[in-house]
């Protein structure tokens, strides 16, 4: 099976003057999460409607208990294919890093607009500078899972 790189293909798709929004989140992240997929991967569950149903059954079970508030409360949980997709197919971290690192190419990428999870805007400076530190190594007050929005510029 051929690994694909989305930063690959996305300097291959995207011309000069193209934008690019990436979050900067890592979802289903919750304990819940957590917990189902550890189900998942101990007793090989296939991700058939039952078995999603199964699951949903029993967190909605035990909806007081901490461990499960989180996800309850995130809408993808009451779509199976939300299901699916949180407990059978997690984000790769490693792909977001990659993209992170492809767009700190300053020759290649502008860093034009990034906003907090309020919709706040941040100064693109600190911003850019921190994306540049990330793709050298350094993850002191890493982007990741902070729930940015960021938007690039593609130069060339």
């Amino acid at each position: 099976m051929t690994t694909l790189s989305l930063a690959a293909l996305l300097n291959q798709a995207t011309g000069s003057g193209a934008v690019v929004h990436m979050h900067t989140a890592i979802a289903e992240q919750t304990s819940g999460d957590k917990q189902i997929r550890k189900l998942v991967s101990e007793h090989k569950l296939q991700p058939t409607r039952q078995t999603l149903r199964q699951l949903r059954r029993m967190v909605l079970a035990n909806r007081n208990d901490t461990a499960w508030q989180d996800l309850t409360a995130d809408a993808d949980f009451y779509s199976l294919g939300g299901c699916r997709d949180r407990w059978f197919r997690p984000q790769d971290t490693a792909q977001l890093k990659e993209l992170m690192a492809m767009a700190s190419n300053e020759v290649e990428w502008k860093l034009v607009k990034a906003r907090d999870v309020d919709g706040h805007s941040l100064a693109t400076g600190p911003v850019q500078k921190q994306i540049q530190a990330e793709a050298l190594g350094s993850e002191v007050q890493s982007l990741m899972g902070q729930n940015l929005s960021v938007y690039f510029l593609k130069r060339r």
